[in-house]
């Protein structure tokens, strides 16, 4: 379990313990992180999981994949810290990540 902290729409942080090898939008649905819809239920398609990263993290978080830029590319408040949830794997080495539900 790695603890990963969410910052909520309302400004909220929670802690959650994220299990190892399953996606930030798990952990998030999980936890009833709000804001995170995951309408698609992970298969990278609507955006609903849209999260950013803190920048110290960011370079090592699972590698995004160009289906995954597609989406993001669509949504108007994009940013270079932008991720899908369902697309970022939970490992050790993210400990302590924080993690701003868009």
């Amino acid at each position: 379990m790695t603890k990963i902290i969410f910052q909520q729409k309302n400004g909220e942080k929670k802690s959650v313990n994220a299990e190892n090898g399953l996606s930030l939008m798990v952990a998030a649905v999980e936890n009833d992180i709000t804001g995170v819809k995951a309408v698609c239920n992970g298969c990278c398609n609507c955006g609903t999981c849209h999260v950013r990263i803190a920048e110290n993290f960011l370079q090592i978080t699972s590698p995004m994949y160009s289906g995954e830029q597609q989406v993001l590319n669509k949504l108007k408040n994009s940013q270079a810290s932008s991720r899908l949830a369902c697309q970022v794997i939970v490992e050790e080495k993210l400990e302590g990540m924080l993690v701003i539900v868009q």
